[in-house]
This record gives structure tokens, C-alpha cells and sequence, in this order.
């Protein structure tokens, strides 16, 4: 098995706007669009709630790379599995992506879960997310079959569990 060069650490608080931007950025890339505000508000609601896991990849430069964020059960909808941590964000630098981040960030977080003492993590995922979805599934999530429509964009978005 080839290891990952990926670097993750614990983030900090001053880095809460660093990630807001990649964030942002990330979810601009993937849509082909302009960022949009709303999406910023929703992500900083996010960080708002109760951590389990929030973590970092700093690359080469010392820029964030990516991070995960991973908020205590309930934080998520409440239809989700009640003793499950809420894989709430996880983004990677559009430059950067398909280089190992993705995967040792969503790794990193279940196991921080886990540690936390969540045997189950959540997430949810738009349904035409091809991308995202190789990722979870690779990551041993597995799909519930719920689906709902995302709240800012209306795309069927698919929840899934591992643990």
C-alpha cells in the first residue's frame, strides 16, 4: 500500500475564514458559477455547531489545501442516525484535487469520530456529485437510499452512513 504525503492537523480558530474561502471557492469550481454569498452564510452557520473534528491539510505553500469539518450528532437533519458525528464540510483547493487530500482528510475525520466516541459519521452529498460520491464510498460509506432536496440549490441530494 502506497502512504499518503497528505499533512492533517487540527485547525484553529483563526483559520475558520481560510476554510469559509475554500469552501466557497470549491463549491464555485464544481458548479461552474460565481460564488454566492448564501453559501458562505451556510458554511459559517456550520461552523457555528458543536465539533467533533475539524481538520486541515496545509500544502507545500502553507496554504490550506482542504479541510474537513465534522459537527456532533443532531447537527445535521433530523432524520439522520441519532448517534452518528455530521460530516458537515469537506472541501479541497480545485487546484489540488485528485492528489490524495480528499481521501486522508475523510479519513483523519472518522477515525477523530470515532476517538470522539461516534461509532457512526454521516454526510450528505449531492446525488450528481460523481466526484464526491467515488470519494464516500471508497471511504466505506454506504448509502441509506434517503434523499431530499438540497436547501439552496434544490438538487437531490443522498445521505450517507459509515460506522
Amino acid at each position: 500500500m502506497i502512504e499518503s504525503s497528505v499533512v492533517v492537523r487540527p485547525a484553529t480558530p483563526d483559520e475558520t475564514d481560510t476554510c469559509i474561502d475554500l469552501w466557497a471557492a470549491a463549491v464555485a469550481a464544481r458548479d461552474g458559477a460565481a460564488e454566492d454569498p448564501a453559501v458562505r452564510e451556510r458554511a459559517r452557520q456550520k461552523f457555528a455547531a458543536e465539533h467533533v473534528a475539524w481538520l486541515v491539510a496545509p500544502g507545500p505553500d502553507g496554504a490550506v489545501d482542504g479541510f474537513v469539518l465534522v459537527t456532533a450528532p443532531g447537527t445535521g437533519r433530523s432524520t439522520d442516525p441519532a448517534d452518528a458525528a455530521y460530516l458537515s464540510l469537506l472541501a479541497v483547493r480545485p487546484g489540488v484535487q485528485a492528489r490524495g487530500v480528499g481521501r486522508s482528510l475523510l479519513s483523519e475525520a472518522v477515525h477523530d469520530a470515532r476517538v470522539a466516541g461516534h461509532p457512526r459519521v454521516v454526510l450528505h452529498v449531492l446525488g450528481d456529485n460523481d466526484r464526491a460520491v467515488r470519494l464516500y464510498e471508497a471511504g466505506g460509506f454506504v448509502a441509506t437510499g434517503d434523499e431530499f432536496a438540497h436547501a439552496l440549490s434544490g438538487v437531490t441530494t443522498r445521505v450517507y452512513v459509515a460506522g
